[in-house]
């Protein structure tokens, strides 16, 4: 039996993280830093606008110690 791996289809365009913090205030509504600590240590370079907003969104509901 063979197993494929679940491959990620989208049609919204994929951005550059640069590009997405450059536009953070007006896509978000949060500052480049946000921005910046939802993404640290992330291996991709490129994520659609939803990836982004949801990424962000489970950063500013994540506890802090």
């Amino acid at each position: 039996m063979v197993f494929k791996k679940a491959i990620k289809t989208t049609t919204e365009p994929r951005y550059e993280l640069t590009e997405l913090k450059a536009h953070a205030q007006e896509l978000f509504e949060v500052k480049e830093e946000v921005l910046a600590g939802a993404f640290y240590g992330e291996a991709e370079e490129r994520f659609t606008v939803s990836e982004a907003r949801s990424k962000i969104e489970q950063f500013m509901k994540a506890k802090v110690d």
